[in-house]
């Protein structure tokens, strides 16, 4: 609608310019008057010309005035042709630029589906995984379960065996050879050895005992053609603990159970650091004893003091005799000398308990009695 108003004032303005300019150019042709020194007919063509310049300049300023796109058309032109040159360029660096990205996206879709595609082979190859995961955790809750049965069954044949070899050794007591838990033998080994050499110097060991306990009636096993028992594993844990130490080991042989007269030994081993448990000339124990009026009341109290003397020397780490569970001996001499002596003092005397010699792990170990009086008699 503005339009068309605009059209139409453009069109009313223009006739009424070229009427005032017709009009004039015949007044002034009939007065003959003459501008610029020109004749009067031109004047009058003259006038007509300007009219057409005014109708111009008044209708493009009236479109300018009333429409931007008009002026911009005017006098924006070259701006805008390099304007639509620019934007052309940009479309065209855009359109390369989609096309590369088309392609891109092409290649990242065709990723994306290789990787959906391996997705959903993992996922295929998890669920197969899974599956078989708890398969095998069924069976191994089952081999857990048969484990532990198998187990208490073990425990209960072992019980059956001690029981039986128990009765065994009670209905023929006279034949038992070794007792359980009892020492057959025992041998010293130097620790840091080759692996192999400890191996050859416990069947060395093995033998030996092989020897002395045949000739005390055990017999060898059948199957194995071996007097002793002892499991493959215990032998290799107790090569490597030799192995694995710096020091002498002491490597005791001992009954498993109760052994009976003419049959193989279930035998296993029992190691310990040989050490220097007392030293030459060195006190053990040291006691106030008072003479006493009664016989033999001495001498008691005497055998007191050595008995503390095994006690201690076993805490301290000499292996006790198996039979009889002393450690050593004393002279019966020097006992005799020790009670002598407090009989004939009749006073309190101390009694001092002396280490002969050096004395290992190993044992045995050799006592003497020391006295020395402590208060006067009273008279």
């Amino acid at each position: 609608m503005y339009s068309l108003i605009l059209v139409f004032s453009v069109i009313i303005i223009s006739g009424l310019i070229a009427f005032v300019g017709d009009w004039v150019g015949l007044k002034m042709g009939k007065k003959r008057v003459t501008i610029f020194g020109l004749r009067p007919h031109s004047t009058a063509i003259f006038i007509t010309i300007i009219s057409g310049i005014l109708i111009a300049i008044i209708t493009v300023s009236i479109l300018a005035i009333s429409s931007n796109d008009v002026r911009t058309a005017l006098f924006g032109m070259e701006e805008l042709k390099e304007r639509l040159s620019y934007l052309s360029r940009e479309v065209e660096l855009r359109n390369m630029q989609i096309s590369s990205t088309e392609e891109d996206l092409k290649e990242k879709i065709t990723q994306l589906q290789e990787i959906e595609k391996k997705y959903q082979e993992l996922s295929e190859d998890i669920k197969n995984k899974t599956s078989q995961l708890e398969e095998l955790l069924i069976i191994r809750e089952s081999l857990i379960e048969e484990k532990e049965k198998l187990a208490e069954e073990v425990e209960e044949l072992n019980a059956t065996i001690k029981a039986l070899y128990s009765g065994i050794a009670w209905i023929r007591e006279g034949e038992v050879i070794f007792g359980s838990d009892e020492q057959i033998a025992l041998t010293i080994i130097q620790g840091q050895k080759p692996i192999e050499e400890i191996k050859k110097e416990l069947i060395q060991f093995l033998n030996e005992a092989s020897d002395k306990v045949l000739a005390m009636g055990a017999k060898k096993d059948e199957r194995t053609n071996q007097v002793f028992i002892i499991a493959q594993d215990e032998f290799e844990d107790t090569t490597q603990k030799i192995y694995d130490s710096d020091k002498e080991i002491i490597v005791r042989l001992l009954s498993s159970i109760n052994v009976v007269e003419g049959e193989p030994i279930v035998a296993h081993f029992k190691t310990l650091e040989n050490k220097l448990v007392f030293k030459i000339d060195e006190e053990i124990i040291s006691e106030d004893i008072e003479n006493s009026e009664v016989p033999g009341g001495v001498e008691k109290e005497l055998l007191t003091l050595l008995r503390k003397v095994n006690i201690l020397a076993v805490e301290r780490g000499i292996i006790p005799d198996s039979k009889s569970s002393f450690v050593g001996s004393i002279s019966a001499v020097n006992l005799y000398n020790t009670v002598k002596t407090i009989e004939e003092l009749g006073t309190t005397t101390k009694v001092s308990i002396i280490s002969v010699y050096d004395t290992w792990s190993t044992g045995p170990l050799r006592v003497r009695m020391e006295t020395e009086p402590t208060s006067s008699l009273n008279l």
